[in-house]
């Protein structure tokens, strides 16, 4: 496996790598080995591997359209509110005020018994909903990135041993062909020698000759055998190098992109782990449950919230509902940049990973063209492994 680090200045083909986020957040980038297509099996073995690497992008472009458009929407209300009129603007920041003071006062009601901070709170209140569902989306995106790894390092180690299993019955073949030209020598200089003793000396050497025939054709019938053998041999270990060397590009795609997810979903909810996220949310659950005596005792709040939300959507924002857990943004002008900046680097990620998934399905449908185009003698027979994926694809 080839790792390199993307230059920054390059902006050229970034697109053909498989891409990985590391730990330091920079990019890196594993190349796809290409699979060979010398004989027939080869060739269908790289379309099926290109129609499945094209179903995989396909499915994982339908679920990053959705949460781009989700940023989007986002972005735009931002510049809803950032873009309102002088009189709308005081209005809205005085009843966003409110709502953060009554808000505080209901959290500072349980800081003894649970600790969360202002932003994880708002946060996995805006999650509340779906956190089920993302703990064990992420949980499983751990488990099989975890999973995935060992058994790349397997088909990494099967592959290297394929390539030197194939390597070792070419050089056989080699010194066949070696042995065979020492053979075909020794037994001409060999009659050579047996006609001028028999001619030159007047001695009988017909035997020797036929002993030598008889020698020379069981050495060429062994030869022959050993031959065919390794050929076949070499046939079988170059189905099977091929047959690693797709799945590992199958293998590497479907990692990239639960990786990716991974760690967009890492920064989306400030974690890094599925194990830190549960625990934040065992401790929401808790301040919500003291919120909850506090919320019985004084209905401000919610009246507040419910007026925000009012005015928001009289101003046309679309989601109103996440702005009374950051209504602080809206007073505030630098937490409103910050949030907007969080957005903007969640696009670009969607972006990158949109047109990567793009990219490959471009690149797969060129590999399959190309394919199928050099070899017109089976085109037939290779349209058809194609014609069979259609409906999926």
């Amino acid at each position: 496996m080839r790792l390199f680090r993307k230059n920054k200045t390059d902006e050229t083909d970034y697109l053909d790598e498989l891409e990985i986020t590391g730990e330091d957040n920079e990019t890196v980038y594993i190349k796809p080995e290409p699979m060979q297509v010398e004989t027939l099996e080869q060739k269908k073995q790289t379309i099926e591997n290109c129609c499945d690497r094209i179903m995989g992008a396909n499915s994982r472009i339908a679920e990053l359209k959705v949460e781009y458009q989700t940023v989007n929407a986002y972005l735009t209300d931002i510049q809803i509110i950032e873009d309102l009129p002088k009189t709308q603007e005081e209005k809205l920041k005085n009843l966003a005020k409110k709502v953060v003071v009554l808000d505080k006062d209901r959290r500072d009601f349980g800081r003894s018994m649970a600790k969360l901070s202002e932003k994880q709170f708002s946060h996995m209140k805006e999650c509340e909903d779906d956190i089920k569902d993302i703990l064990k989306q992420m949980s499983d995106d751990e488990n099989y990135c975890q999973t995935v790894k060992t058994d790349m390092k397997y088909l990494e180690g099967e592959k290297a041993g394929l390539k030197m299993e194939i390597q070792e019955y070419k050089n056989r073949l080699y010194l066949i062909n070696g042995a065979s030209k020492i053979g075909i020598i020794a037994f001409a200089v060999l009659f050579l020698l047996f006609l001028v003793i028999n001619y030159a000396f007047n001695k009988d050497t017909s035997l020797l000759i036929y002993l030598l025939i008889g020698i020379t054709a069981i050495f060429a019938t062994g030869i022959f055998y050993i031959h065919n053998q390794t050929i076949n041999e070499l046939k079988l270990s170059e189905i099977k190098y091929n047959r690693a060397i797709g799945l590992l590009n199958k293998i590497k795609l479907k990692y990239v992109n639960i990786a990716g997810r991974l760690t967009y979903a890492y920064e989306k909810h400030g974690v890094k782990s599925a194990y830190q996220l549960n625990k934040i949310w065992g401790a929401y659950l808790t301040l919500k449950k003291e919120h909850e005596v506090y919320n019985k005792a004084s209905g401000r709040l919610a009246d507040a919230e419910d007026e925000l939300v009012q005015l928001l959507k009289n101003m046309n924002v679309k989601d109103q509902n996440v702005w009374i857990s950051q209504a602080y943004a809206i007073i505030n002008p630098s937490d409103m940049n910050e949030i907007k900046s969080h957005l903007m680097n969640r696009r670009n990620r969607l972006k990158k990973s949109l047109d990567y998934n793009t990219e490959v399905i471009g690149n797969a449908r060129e590999e399959i063209k190309n394919t199928i185009m050099n070899d017109k003698e089976n085109s037939t027979e290779l349209m058809g492994i194609l014609d069979a994926y259609e409906e999926k694809l």
